[in-house]
């Protein structure tokens, strides 16, 4: 369960800024709107996808649902910049996943067919297809007993690593209270760049892939580190 815990960060011009950690109950549609806010490595998408609500909901309703009591919020002043979903169990979120995949697949094919379809929608979508074949491909690298994930995100503005320590050290805790001592996630490095992000999260790197949708959109090269963070015997200590 998500408890409310506070925390300092320096804010550029406008001294200390009061970060909290809450539950996400109530929260739902603010967690919606920043990950509409940043769905593109913190932008959001430039054309208007089809099909964007079940898209939406394959990419949040089973954190928001089944996962809604080990996921949290950061709060700054009372608005949601960022979250920490997490998964610990596995098979429940493979079982809802996979019906909402097939949600979205009938729908962006009956949009196909009957016009309602943009370009850009199209080939986002077929890029995004070939990226899901590539994720599947890279789950076999991850180690069997490895299976709880968690999904950070955090908005513009709020990226100097203080509100992700804390939405990692929240992901850390959730992951031992349910006896793991790893979880996995991914991050998108453009052209290289975020390895000081990776030691802030303290993962180790798994696989390599190139993020085909992403480097569409950025028109940068963007690839998708798939992590796993080993949590240290002090983290065990201290949960």
């Amino acid at each position: 369960m998500a408890v409310l815990l506070t925390a300092q960060q320096e804010s550029a011009g406008s001294g200390v800024t009061t970060v909290q950690l809450a539950p996400i109950a109530g929260r739902e549609e603010q967690i919606r709107r920043l990950f509409w806010e940043t769905v593109t490595i913190g932008h959001p998408l430039p054309f208007e996808l089809t099909c964007a609500k079940h898209y939406e909901n394959l990419g949040l309703n089973w954190y928001l649902i089944n996962g809604a009591a080990d996921s949290t919020v950061a709060l700054v002043d009372g608005e949601v910049v960022g979250y920490s979903l997490v998964c610990c169990d596995s098979e429940s979120f493979h079982q809802v996943q996979r019906k909402y995949f097939v949600i979205l697949v009938a729908s962006v094919l009956l949009a196909l067919i009957t016009g309602r379809s943009n370009k850009e929608s199209r080939r986002f979508y077929w890029l995004r297809l070939q990226d899901s074949l590539t994720i599947s491909r890279t789950r076999k690298v991850l180690p069997k007993n490895v299976h709880m994930h968690a999904h950070l995100n955090v908005g513009h503005g709020f990226q100097d690593g203080s509100v992700s320590r804390k939405l990692r050290d929240h992901a850390d805790q959730v992951c031992l209270s349910n006896g793991a001592t790893a979880y996995f996630g991914e991050i998108n490095a453009v052209g290289g760049r975020r390895i000081l992000g990776l030691h802030r999260v303290g993962g180790q790197i798994v696989n390599d892939s190139t993020n085909r949708t992403f480097s569409w959109l950025t028109g940068q090269d963007v690839h998708r580190l798939t992590l796993i963070r080993h949590l240290t015997a002090n983290e065990q200590q201290a949960a």
